[in-house]
């Protein structure tokens, strides 16, 4: 069984969905030399904000191949390293937004009426009425940057109390924009804008994203929310912005070092409302975010599916009910060919048809990969390093999509060069789930590519179909399923032999293949696993 480690928190209901997808271990609390001495023998591990996952602390983790961020951050897991050693992260980047976008407007709302300053003066025994004048939402403009999930939940609650809405992103476009929100630049957002809401990832890219010299730029008297990451914000910048009085206030959900130093300015910043990075921080987030990841790293484990891959193909699981038994028909047509057939694997060409998203192209490259490299692959190969590996051997790759010519919705077909000579392998999927092999070379038929099977080549005659299944049932083998396709005969040529898919209940050992080969109506007998 798979063995997963859980090193954070995580609700009964997501450990009860990994239990049933593996052998699960739940340890918090662990250190970096902790967590470097217990990953070793794990094939999965899951973690919230809580524990580091460093470079060093991955080191002997030799048979980890997923790690999964409850949560939408994934900042305290070093991403390239993992990547380096083929390991899959992914996170739950939807699942705590309606969280997130509300503890957004609660900083807002607090921010634009002075609640915890006046209660603050109320609790001290004072009353101070006129010292805590706010500000009305209505018809003020608030400025988004990054309009992704969280920045979205957000405009929808604002346009709720009659702001208008602006927003950056650069992702985004004016066409592809919500109802109603209208996109701007990020300098004339900040200079327009009299609240500003901040959900953009922290990267190098948006490391200090609103520097010093942008926060001076910002409407004078503005108001300023971020509950996205810390080191977005120049923090010294912010300070001096408040200290002057150009900005009238700000409130910070997250900051560049946490938890906040003792010593840090902010802390004597006037007008900033703070908490302590509350952000998903709901029963309801919790429950969620540890059912998805959960789900998310039992289908991973199960079916080789990965949602939200951060560095991998991105899936998103609004795609993954139609996609997914794609990725797996792609994985089972190019193994099934790579091991029907002689020869080393050249490259590989993926042709769709049908109704396949456009964005679901390399996430089905990289699937094909597996299934053609994982034969011959002893090592880690996963959907991180697959187009590494193919690049080491000078495999080449390509996808196509083509208009629809066969009779079929959809149709995937898996062409591979192998020692000189072109193969391909036609599948659909029927009712969303049930893959099917409909096209082997040749051959017309409609078999299940899943392992074990045997393939075999022989002559098209009676009794050889009645021969194997007693040799198979002699050695305890029970056929499952069983495909016989006769392939076209050409004018001049012999007749071409017939093709035999049996997918069987258990693999046949070396021997019992050498005996049916034997048989001298099979020319020719392959173990597809």
């Amino acid at each position: 069984m798979t063995k997963i480690l859980v090193a954070d928190e995580l609700a009964e209901e997501g450990l009860q969905l990994l239990r049933a997808a593996g052998e699960v271990t739940v340890k918090k609390g662990m250190d970096e030399d902790s967590l470097r001495a217990t990953l070793p023998g794990y094939q999965a591990l899951v973690v919230r904000s809580a524990t580091q996952v460093t470079a060093r602390s991955l080191e002997l983790a030799d048979d980890l191949a997923l790690i999964g961020r409850a949560g939408i951050g994934v900042d305290n897991i070093d991403v390239p390293a993992a990547t380096a050693r083929g390991i899959v992260v992914m996170n739950t980047p939807e699942a705590g937004a309606v969280t997130t976008g509300e503890h957004a407007m609660s900083l807002l709302l607090s921010l634009a009426r002075c609640i915890p300053a006046a209660d603050a003066s109320v609790r001290a025994g004072k009353w101070e009425k006129s010292k805590f004048t706010g500000v009305e939402l209505f018809g003020k403009q608030l400025g988004i940057v990054g309009l992704g999930r969280i920045g979205r939940v957000v405009g929808e609650r604002a346009r709720g109390f009659g702001m208008t809405i602006a927003a950056y992103d650069p992702f985004v476009t004016q066409k592809n924009a919500p109802d109603g929100v209208r996109m701007l630049d990020l300098d004339e957002l900040l200079a327009t804008s009299d609240f500003v809401s901040v959900h953009v990832p922290f990267s190098d890219e948006t490391k200090n994203l609103l520097s010093r010299e942008r926060l001076l730029a910002m409407k004078k008297g503005a108001r300023l929310i971020c509950a996205a990451r810390g080191g977005i914000i120049d923090e010294p910048g912010l300070c001096d912005a408040l200290a002057q009085g150009h900005l009238a206030g700000a409130a910070l959900d997250v900051f560049a070092e946490e938890p906040l130093p003792a010593d840090s300015p902010l802390r004597a910043a006037p007008n900033l409302v703070m908490t302590p990075h509350l952000g998903a921080s709901t029963h309801e987030a919790k429950r969620n975010v540890s059912i998805e990841m959960a789900r998310q790293v039992a289908l991973a484990v199960q079916k080789g599916v990965v949602l939200n891959g951060v560095n991998v193909p991105r899936l998103a699981p609004a795609d993954a009910a139609q996609v997914g038994p794609y990725l797996d028909l792609a994985r089972n047509l190019a193994s099934l060919l790579v091991q029907t057939f002689d020869g080393p694997l050249e490259s590989l060409r993926l042709t769709l048809q049908g109704g396949i998203p456009a964005s679901a192209n390399r996430s089905l490259t990289v699937a094909t990969l597996l299934g053609a490299l994982r034969p011959s692959v002893n090592g880690m190969l996963t959907p991180v390093n697959a187009e590494q590996v193919a690049k080491d051997r000078n495999i080449r790759v390509h996808c196509e999509t083509s208009s629809l010519k066969r009779d079929f919705m959809v149709l995937l077909r898996v062409e591979a060069l192998l020692g000189g000579k072109r193969h391909f392998a036609s599948g659909t999927v029927l009712g969303q789930r049930h893959g099917r092999l409909v096209e082997l070379d040749d051959y017309v038929l409609d078999a299940i590519p899943e392992g074990p099977m045997l393939v075999t080549f022989h002559d098209d005659r009676p009794g050889v179909v009645g021969h194997l299944g007693t040799m198979l049932g002699n050695a305890g083998i029970n056929i499952t399923r069983m495909q016989i396709g006769a392939a076209a005969k050409k004018d001049g040529a012999d007749q071409a032999p017939a093709l035999g898919v049996l997918n069987l209940d258990g693999a046949p050992d070396q021997d019992l293949v050498a005996k049916v080969g034997a048989h001298p109506a099979i020319r020719a007998v392959r173990v597809v696993l």
